[in-house]
């Protein structure tokens, strides 16, 4: 029987929740489009209908051998989604369970099994740092990790796309007023998160940021992250990241043609600055990100974060044009104590999307372990994206078919429930009398066995009955043996005595009574 048979209460409650779920999500992407959201609107596609795109050698050749050692780990159905500085990931489904993961791998070995030293400290790191930032939905997860026979690997939650894709689609390479918005709020949601944890992520850039299945904008690779020391607040390392968006602290200052400037620049200002980076100095590499949501990409950035921002026209028709403003302008500023906190800034975008969505966070309820289980039973076929907190997402491959699955009629329904229930009680009762037969059949064999062992006693005694000469044989031979036992008795005490008389007398008194 399957969990459908068994349980039909269960699975008509599944049936409802998954119904429920895929109306939601439908509503709340309806409403984000309503809105003005720019998502990437990409179709949700089974993995066997994601084509494979074509890699350089040394790309393929590291995606070969991740396939097979991903193979022996019990993976399957593999897509190649990207390249970044530590490694590749790619798509892979498990089909113990169909839950579909993306899968970095870090080459730490070569072929030979020596180990790559810095790149093996590294992921560990990496590995660290993830673990400690697990429990944000704008946080990417890391659902396991594990070692192969020349990388490493990281499991975390499928994303549907990049932040760069969205802005890339557009022609003027930039967000409009509400979508630059609602995704600022959620990467600053995500970095607040990985702050409270005293971790940085220390490469902010568009590539970095992930949009998942919600529609939600993630903070993703930490392959360049550093932890906080909790007396200083600084990092220990050197920045390593993106050097657009990079606090101008950060700059090397022997570096002449930027980090020079900045420096010198400082020391005008009277103010000594630290080169490691922190929380100011991420909170100035999210301002940057704000600022080319809405203005575009500048590289002139790079060469005048001691002057103020310029803004264009198309900007000041912004309905929130003032709050951004003032909060791009506070996360950048030049000096790092004086830059507006992550934590305010997030405060005046949240306002914003609350009082424009009506509500505080937009987030798609994902479905529980039981209706993903439940679903898994249905006739369409259906793959699932995990999260950490063991909901599910579910890419389905024709969905009108399943909502017509879903929506079939109530009574049709009602009697399949009750006809399932009256199986699963016939199957019940099957058992029981089995169980019975069994105790039954065990009972009648004891007592057989019992009767068989009566009928050879019987029988031993009736033929001791009938033969009479052979039960005096018997005794004649006791007695015999016990007269030898007096006699050598006697000859052991050496002569007669009372004890000796008496025994003789019995054993006569025996004799006499047997004959």
């Amino acid at each position: 029987m399957n969990i459908i048979s068994q349980n039909p209460k269960a699975s008509q409650e599944s049936k409802q929740k998954l119904a429920q779920h895929l109306q939601n999500r439908k509503q709340v992407k309806e409403m984000y489009k309503m809105k003005g959201v720019q998502m990437l609107d990409k179709p949700e596609l089974m993995i066997s209908d994601i084509k494979e795109p074509k890699l350089k050698s040394q790309q393929a050749s590291m995606y070969y051998s991740m396939k097979i050692e991903l193979t022996e780990k019990g993976y399957s159905d593999f897509r190649f989604l990207g390249q970044g500085a530590q490694g590749l990931v790619l798509l892979a489904k498990n089909l113990k369970n169909q839950m579909r993961y993306a899968i970095k791998g870090v080459q730490v070995r070569d072929p030979q099994g020596n180990l790559y030293d810095e790149a093996f400290n590294k992921v560990v790191q990496e590995i660290d740092i993830l673990k400690q930032c697990r429990g944000s939905p704008y946080v990417v997860s890391l659902l396991d990790s594990f070692d192969g026979k020349q990388f490493m690997y990281l499991v975390l939650n499928e994303c549907q796309g990049t932040l760069k894709e969205i802005i890339e689609r557009n022609q003027n390479k930039r967000l409009n007023e509400i979508s630059a918005i609602k995704y600022a709020k959620d990467i600053t949601e995500g970095l607040y998160y990985i702050h409270s944890k005293n971790c940085l992520v220390n490469d902010l850039k568009m590539d970095n940021i992930l949009i998942d299945y919600n529609g939600n904008a993630v903070v993703s690779d930490f392959g360049l992250a550093d932890k906080l020391t909790a007396k200083s607040g600084y990092s220990t390392n050197q920045y390593m990241g993106n050097f657009i968006f990079q606090a101008p602290e950060c700059y090397d200052p022997n570096d002449q043609i930027i980090g020079k400037v900045y420096y010198d620049e400082y020391k005008k200002l009277g103010v000594q600055v630290k080169q490691e980076p922190s929380n100011r100095s991420e909170a100035c590499s999210l301002g940057y990100i704000i600022y080319s949501l809405v203005q575009g990409i500048d590289f002139n950035l790079v060469l005048n974060k001691h002057r103020p921002l310029n803004y264009d026209g198309e900007f000041q028709n912004f309905v929130y044009h003032k709050n951004l403003q003032q909060l791009i302008d506070g996360l950048t500023q030049f000096v790092p104590r004086n830059r507006l906190p992550i934590k305010e800034a997030l405060i005046v975008l949240k306002g914003i999307i609350c009082f424009e969505f009506q509500l505080d966070d937009v987030l798609i309820q994902m479905i529980d372990g039981d209706t993903q289980q439940h679903a898994s039973s249905l006739k369409n076929e259906i793959e699932f994206i995990q999260d950490l907190s063991n909901k599910f997402y579910p890419i389905i491959k024709n969905q009108k078919s399943l909502i017509e699955e879903l929506k079939e009629d109530p009574q049709k329904i009602f009697y399949e429930a009750k006809i399932a229930e009256l199986e699963q009680a016939n199957f019940i009762l099957k058992e029981t009398i089995s169980q019975l037969e069994e105790k039954i059949k065990a009972s009648v064999d004891k007592q057989q066995k019992q009767e068989e062992i009566l009928k050879v006693q019987q029988s031993l005694i009736q033929e001791q009955i009938e033969d009479p000469q052979k039960i005096l044989y018997v005794i004649n031979q006791n007695f015999i043996q016990y007269i030898l036992n007096l006699i050598k008795l006697l000859y052991q005490k050496g002569g007669k005595n009372s004890r000796i008389r008496v025994s003789k007398f019995h054993a006569q008194r025996d004799y006499q009574l047997i004959r």
